[in-house]
């Protein structure tokens, strides 16, 4: 989970929601309660908040990743504008931008209805997760220290971030960057058994390019970003790579 960073509201939305909104809390008005609107009118009443200009820049917003579980759609289903504090208990929030998340179906689903008004759990477009989860092995978890660590663990098991899914795809990644470091192990040593500048100046270059694939895999376009940062940095020889390819 990292922090995504929107844009300024679609202009679709500018100028309709205060029109969509007020159709909507008509039509609760006329039938009671949001959940006794007919299904079909309320369908069509809420439509308007998947607009394609909406989805696209609020898609945009996360490189199309979950804002949650940082999935892409292509590898864990369908991405959705999601409502962080929920539709169904705050109606006027429904097309206000600031409301809208881009969400991957499964955390979609398992959030559902939670209040989030009144037990809180991290907002990525406002807080920095990374100031308040970390992982262990497979394992994402609250931050010790943070001093929000029981908003950190709700945001875990409300979105059930801790689920057989993304252990799958965080053991996949941590598989895929072992080996990456397993190369630069081998890099690292030949680098030390250079014995001319010719030859550690065209190793060193080789490092480099491994280094750039792993850094690639932390870049906010990737999917599970966050995990990666916190696996790399297990590795001491990433340091070490570093700190040769900065003084050459």
């Amino acid at each position: 989970m990292i922090k995504i960073h929107k844009s300024a509201a679609p202009q679709i939305l500018v100028d309709k929601k205060t029109t969509w909104t007020q159709n909507l809390l008509d039509a609760i008005a006329t039938y009671g309660e949001y959940s006794k609107i007919p299904e079909s009118e309320k369908s069509r009443l809420l439509s308007h908040y998947r607009h394609k200009n909406i989805q696209d820049a609020l898609f945009a917003s996360s490189h199309h990743k979950c804002a949650f579980c940082e999935c892409k759609p292509g590898e864990s289903g369908n991405m959705e504008v999601e409502h962080f504090e929920p539709k169904s208990l705050y109606p006027d929030l429904t097309f206000e931008w600031d409301n809208l998340l881009p969400s991957c179906r499964k955390c979609n689903e398992h959030k559902l209805g939670f209040d989030t008004r009144t037990d809180p759990i991290i907002n990525p477009a406002i807080e920095d997760p990374e100031q308040l989860l970390t992982y262990l092995h497979l394992r994402i978890k609250p931050l010790a220290g943070s001093g929000q660590e029981r908003k950190a663990q709700q945001t875990i098991d409300v979105c059930n971030l801790n689920c057989e899914r993304l252990y799958n795809a965080r053991s996949a990644l941590m598989k895929s960057i072992t080996e990456y470091f397993d190369d630069l192990k081998v890099k690292l040593n030949w680098i030390s058994e250079a014995d001319t500048d010719q030859k550690r100046k065209v190793r060193i270059t080789k490092l480099k390019n491994s280094l750039d694939i792993i850094d690639s895999l932390t870049t906010a376009e990737s999917a599970f970003s966050g995990y990666a940062k916190w696996f790399i940095q297990q590795f001491p020889e990433y340091q070490e790579a570093k700190r040769i390819v900065e003084s050459r």
